[in-house]
């Protein structure tokens, strides 16, 4: 009995680290976030890069970063409507997590790092584009909302500008409205007077409990219920399925599936095109935090259905390359 519950502490203590690893790039960014809401909260709502045509190029360039507080940090964001559905995906894609500092420790997989860095940024650019194309058309009500409140936005600022002559009192009223309707993440009140720095390391503790809990229950999973073994031989012997069961540790919501995906290929239990695969389906906690914060099932159907078929499409389209 002594043996079974210290499985489940060394389970829960290797949560714990791997989750303390990624709360210092959750508190920076959602610090700059707080700094960029107390400063920018009306331009940020309306940023154009964020929302424009060239946001999965963008959003792809974010997620090729090794690391997966981005996916979990514009989930955020989508659902506040900062970005564009387009730039969410190609993050969601772009992103490897774990995977390209574990081949950077293998000299013989220089070519897989470069491809699949190279390969995963154009497919993301490619199925961002899509994305917006589609939820313009599945979503035209809404496609058009964002549409017309962006344009409102980009007018008030016009006329804002075009008042120079009551500039000073166009501030003092700007500050004092700003001092109250900003809502920032968390839907909590950024006031322009007075710089929230308590709200970043709040928040970054909330999101770590989250994945602390979600770290414990697949490390259970792994070490404990089902094993690693057991995954690299089941994957192994079956090589044409192997783009559908990669797909599926993608699911996985957790930094670790990029792991264990990545070990597998290194081991020779998992070609090139289904480690694309796994790691094109798996975007860290991103979608846990996009079903999280964005109430619209439709839209978060959209998005996780799109991801999957253009992961399945990429790992068959390549399951023949050998590396």
């Amino acid at each position: 009995m002594k043996n079974f519950w210290l499985k489940y502490w060394h389970v829960l203590l290797d949560a714990l680290i791997d989750t303390l690893k990624i709360l210092p790039i959750l508190f920076i960014v959602y610090y700059l976030i707080e700094l960029i809401e107390y400063k920018y909260a009306q331009k940020l709502q309306n940023n154009r890069l964020l929302k424009g045509k060239a946001s999965p190029v963008i959003g792809s360039l974010l997620g090729s970063i090794p690391q997966c507080g981005f996916s979990v940090v514009l989930a955020d964001l989508y659902s506040r409507g900062a970005i564009a559905v387009g730039c969410l995906v190609a993050v969601f894609i772009a992103t490897s997590d774990e995977a390209i500092p574990i081949l950077i420790a293998y000299p013989n997989k220089i070519l897989s790092i470069l491809l699949l860095i190279a390969i995963k940024i154009v497919w993301a650019i490619v199925i961002g584009y899509l994305s917006a194309g589609l939820f313009k058309l599945l979503f035209k009500k809404k496609a058009l909302a964002i549409d017309t409140k962006t344009q409102a936005g980009n007018e008030v600022a016009d006329i804002v500008k075009e008042k120079s002559e009551n500039l000073n009192l166009a501030k003092e009223k700007s500050e004092e409205k700003c001092a109250t309707i900003h809502d920032g993440c968390c839907h909590h009140h950024v006031e322009t007077k007075s710089f929230d720095w308590l709200h970043p390391l709040t928040h970054s503790l909330k999101i770590s409990a989250f994945i602390l809990a979600v770290n414990f229950v697949f490390g259970c999973f792994t070490d404990i219920w089902v094993g690693e073994h057991a995954l690299f031989n089941f994957l192994s012997a079956n090589k044409y399925f192997q783009p559908l069961l990669t797909v599926l540790v993608g699911l996985i919501p957790n930094c670790a599936s990029s792991v264990v995906l990545t070990q597998l290929f290194v081991q020779g239990g998992l070609s090139f095109g289904a480690l694309l695969t796994g790691l094109c389906m798996n975007a860290g906690l991103g979608f846990v935090f996009l079903i999280k914060t964005n109430k619209n099932f439709k839209e978060n159907l959209f998005i996780f259905v799109l991801i999957l078929l253009s992961s399945l499409a990429l790992g068959y389209g390549l399951i023949w390359v050998n590396l």
